[in-house]
């Protein structure tokens, strides 16, 4: 009796550890070989799709998912489906929602980390989010309907009435590029400037309507991101750009793995990629803009970092003021 309970010991020991065994190649199993990721883009639909296509290239394996929204939208989705959302990466969202939902982010260094500045991602030593791009405030001009003595030259300039039905720009409410606007205009001028330029703009629920716009002859002016402009002066257009003299925010757009997402390590497999030299010469040559790598050259036709004026510009601020700001500037748009 003894003998055959030593023996029934000896193998249920043997079953446990076969099964612990299992589970844990199977769980792994599943860790390795990852089939899907669903990608919240703030960044344009062209380029979100021209790099998960030279992602494909190495993991043809993952399905991937777009979801094409603006930043603000996408960051109210992602707070609302807490504590499980439903996306795995946000690409290309403004550096304020970045620091404003800091939380919701997942911690990872990329492989790829120690080839990046350290300035231009999360401060953490391993961060939750890395640069995507540096979009530049501008003006966007159209030369067939101004002379470039009538071209603003501020921010200020955009409030003055001389513009007024001839600007066109992004609904800060939406538009992560646009509030990054409306709060430089708020840090340099105040709030007593705000109703000025409520009055002479255009608002527009998507900021990439204001390029189309402005270089169809709809409007004169448009307020926008630089690569906006080099993209349409690339392909012949007649507008050109207008750095305003009183300076523009030395800020960066990023992107960050979601905490919970349904697909964790597929992710980490996409931050990966997306902060490699190919990844950073497709969104350069993609939409033109400005990237985070030494060596590749800046966008067609636009001027030097050293050429343009800056200021600091306090992303974490921004984010904590955005929601009453916008609120009240909301009002004064009607």
């Amino acid at each position: 009796m003894k003998k055959a309970l030593a023996v029934l010991s000896v193998l249920t020991v043997l079953l446990g550890s076969a099964f612990a065994t299992g589970s844990k190649e199977s769980a792994a199993a599943q860790e390795k070989a990852p089939t899907e990721l669903v990608i919240w883009s703030a960044a344009q639909e062209k380029e979100a799709k021209a790099l998960v296509a030279k992602f494909n290239v190495i993991h043809p394996e993952i399905k991937v998912n777009i979801i094409r929204a603006g930043a603000g939208e996408l960051n109210t989705r992602l707070n609302a489906e807490q504590p499980k959302p439903s996306g795995d990466i946000l690409l290309g969202a403004s550096q304020e929602i970045l620091d404003g939902s800091y939380n919701y982010f997942r911690a990872y260094k990329s492989v790829n980390d120690s080839k990046l500045d350290k300035n231009l991602r999360d401060r953490a030593d391993v961060p939750k989010y890395y640069s995507y791009s540096m979009p530049i405030q501008c003006f966007m001009v159209n030369t067939d309907l101004l002379k470039p003595e009538e071209y603003p030259k501020t921010w200020k300039d955009l409030a003055d009435p001389k513009y007024k039905g001839k600007i066109i720009m992004g609904n800060p409410a939406l538009s992560g590029g646009a509030y990054a606007q409306l709060y430089m205009i708020y840090k340099l001028y105040g709030e007593s400037i705000l109703p000025a330029l409520a009055k002479n703009c255009t608002f527009t629920p998507n900021s990439t309507t204001v390029g189309e716009s402005v270089a169809r002859g709809e409007y004169a002016i448009g307020v926008t991101a630089e690569y906006n402009v080099s993209k349409f002066m690339v392909s012949g257009s007649h507008v050109t750009y207008v750095y305003p003299e009183d300076g523009t925010g030395l800020r960066f757009d990023g992107s960050a793995i979601i905490n919970n997402g349904p697909n964790p390590k597929a992710a980490e497999l996409f931050m990966d990629f997306l902060t490699t030299e190919d990844a950073y010469r497709t969104i350069r040559e993609t939409q033109g803009r400005r990237v985070v790598m030494d060596n590749i050259p800046d966008p067609d036709f636009l001027p030097s970092l050293k050429n343009i004026k800056f200021f600091d510009y306090n992303a974490v601020e921004a984010q904590k003021l955005r929601k009453d700001l916008t609120d009240r500037f909301s009002e004064m748009m009607l």
